[in-house]
């Protein structure tokens, strides 16, 4: 049973099944911006341009990482398509029907519940691409790990600071202030991706991706249906109480 579902999830194509509803995602949190909307009628190339960076964030971030060049980001032509696409239906959509049809409850869960899956699939063929060019070096395959899942956070930071829209929202919503949990699922993806693809996990690079697709499903559910907070808090508390126990954090 176990091996079918991991040859099933290998098998599904990102084409349409994990890009469009990513798209989709990505669409909706640009809109959520303040002032996205008016900015897209006022600037539609411009608004447009950012939504694809935001849907190419991962190749951008990672092929800048690794030297490579970085129109590899157009290689794709159905990634941007599909987010010019989805950027109309949310913004200019006639009734705002695609909009509200999105933002049902269980649209959204399955929406958010691809993503997640797709997180884990990107991070691993990251990693690959690491090792690819850097083979068994342990650090530079994390590293590309990190960067692919915190992309799209420092893109949106970089976009942020570029408008001059949040410079001083709060700390949460820039990446490089303070870390979100979605960075640190990533490093933790990509210490696991590592390991497998150094030989220390006995588990295939399609395992792989599987096992981090369930651990991103269950942060998702953890935080949507539980309303727990992030389980890497304690985590966090110890390491900088250790770290940093001579210093107080300064409000």
């Amino acid at each position: 049973m176990f091996g079918v579902l991991v040859d099933w999830f290998e098998w599904v194509p990102d084409m349409p099944w994990l890009d469009i509803p990513y798209c989709i995602l990505m669409a909706v949190f640009l809109r959520e911006h303040k002032g996205s909307i008016k900015f897209a009628v006022n600037h539609p190339i411009a608004s447009l341009v950012i939504l694809i960076l935001y849907v190419q964030a991962n190749v951008i971030c990672v092929h800048l990482l690794l030297g490579l060049p970085l129109v590899g980001c157009l290689n794709n032509a159905w990634d941007s398509l599909t987010a010019a696409l989805c950027w109309w239906g949310v913004f200019f959509c006639p009734g705002d029907l695609f909009y509200k049809a999105v933002q049902l409850k269980p649209i959204q869960l399955a929406i958010a519940v691809i993503c997640e899956a797709r997180h884990a699939r990107l991070v691993m063929h990251s990693c690959q691409e690491g090792n690819q060019y850097f083979p068994q070096h342990t650090t530079i395959i994390i590293l590309c790990g990190v960067v692919d899942g915190s992309a799209v956070r420092l893109m949106m930071s970089l976009d942020r600071k570029i408008r001059g829209e949040a410079a001083c929202e709060s700390d949460g919503e820039n990446e490089l202030k303070q870390v979100t949990e979605v960075t640190k699922a990533s490093f933790v993806l990509g210490v696991f991706n590592a390991l497998i693809l150094t030989g220390k996990i006995p588990l295939t690079a399609a395992e792989g991706v599987f096992f981090g697709a369930l651990f991103m499903v269950a942060l998702l559910l953890n935080d949507i249906l539980l309303g727990r907070t992030s389980p890497f808090i304690p985590i966090q508390g110890a390491f900088w109480k250790v770290v940093c126990s001579k210093h107080q954090k300064v409000e």
